[in-house]
């Protein structure tokens, strides 16, 4: 598999490529995701995407890697400007579920990732390995919290974290069927969060 960390140095074409991938696979589904397609979007030849992806699979997993780090790299610039753990986590948990962040896209590729699971056993450790960092994320957040004084001290760091990680996956699946506005979404992430914050 391409190393997506070294992408923005081997070439600019690869970039097109996978943002094209991802733009493809939030529009038309994971199921959707064609060579030729990606070539259009990309506005290259469908030569270059096998040139650089064997195959459609290759092509996804590359695409998900991507779009993962930029998320992560985005969520990272927003948590800088917060002052405490509790600050941070609260960023962190609305920007999961704003449509309207930056790279808001991710979470509907994400899902449309999540749902290819049934059919690519290869992409489940790359699937695995994301949520994975977004518990450590929430979990070290709610111990920052709790050492600077934003977080009472009793409260259960891992335990917090699965809990608002389930919430904000509950949020998100309701926002992306359309039961929800985006304020009634931040208000349920916002009660959640106290309520796991009270000690």
């Amino acid at each position: 598999m391409l190393d997506v960390a070294a992408v923005t140095s081997t070439s600019d074409r690869v970039v097109e490529i996978l943002e094209a991938a991802c733009r493809v696979v939030v529009r038309e589904g994971a199921h959707g995701l064609r060579m030729a397609a990606v070539a259009a979007e990309a506005g290259v030849s469908k030569a270059l995407v096998h040139y650089y992806f064997a195959n459609r699979r290759e092509l996804l997993r590359n695409a998900f890697s991507w779009a993962d780090q930029r998320w992560e790299s985005a969520l990272d610039t927003e948590l800088r400007a917060a002052a405490t753990g509790a600050a941070k986590l609260e960023r962190a948990l609305l920007m999961s579920v704003d449509p309207e962040a930056q790279f808001a896209d991710h979470r509907a590729l994400w899902n449309e990732v999540w749902s290819s699971l049934r059919f690519d056993d290869e992409l489940r450790p790359l699937v695995d390995a994301s949520y994975r960092r977004w518990l450590k994320l929430l979990t070290v957040l709610v111990e920052e919290g709790r050492s600077d004084g934003s977080i009472p001290r009793g409260v259960d760091a891992a335990g917090a974290a699965w809990r608002l990680a389930a919430t904000g996956d509950g949020v998100d699946s309701m926002l992306y069927l359309g039961l929800l506005r985006p304020k009634k979404a931040r208000a349920l992430v916002r009660a959640g969060l106290r309520n796991e914050l009270a000690g």
